[in-house]
């Protein structure tokens, strides 16, 4: 909702700098006024005569991929070791990784955790509280028994009355 706000008050804002400089008669006047330079201007004027109001309105930008970015599988492998152990470092994970024949340097681990935004022990470590909290949440709503503890006392094996004669 508030983004649509900004979105319209952004085109109004374009549409006002265009008409200003249509009533003055003089681009250059009309951006040092609105303090928007004329190359912006004329990208602003051409969107619009283009594209109406909406060519005026602010593009969204996709993500970019770059192609050194450490593969999605190996990303999933690095996390799912922290998850196993998020007490231990980049360079130890690292080397875990490796002895299992997969090439991993410390430095994808490194930047595997930055986007993960698990830099720091505490973070990994909270991380994987999270994580097992919601699993557990989910898997007993789907009706998935949890991982508790056996419980061996006389009464749940059914012994109880081998145990009184």
């Amino acid at each position: 909702m508030e983004t649509m706000t900004s979105r319209r008050e952004l085109i109004r804002a374009r549409l006002a700098i265009l008409t200003l400089a249509a009533e003055l008669k003089n681009v250059v006047k009309a951006c040092k006024l609105a303090g928007v330079s004329r190359s912006h201007f004329y990208a602003m004027k051409k969107a619009y005569e283009a594209h109406g109001h909406e060519g005026l309105a602010p593009r969204v930008r996709r993500k970019p991929t770059m192609p050194n970015r450490t593969p999605a599988a190996v990303e999933k492998l690095i996390l799912s070791k922290t998850r196993d152990n998020p007490t231990v470092s980049y360079i130890r994970l690292a080397g875990q990784i490796r002895l299992d024949g997969i090439s991993v340097t410390p430095g994808m681990v490194r930047y595997v955790w930055q986007r993960e935004g698990l830099s720091t022990r505490p973070a990994r470590i909270q991380w994987v509280k999270k994580n097992s909290r919601q699993g557990r949440a989910s898997s007993q709503a789907e009706g998935v028994p949890v991982n508790k503890p056996a419980d061996h006392s006389p009464v749940a094996t059914g012994s109880i009355s081998a145990s009184v004669g």
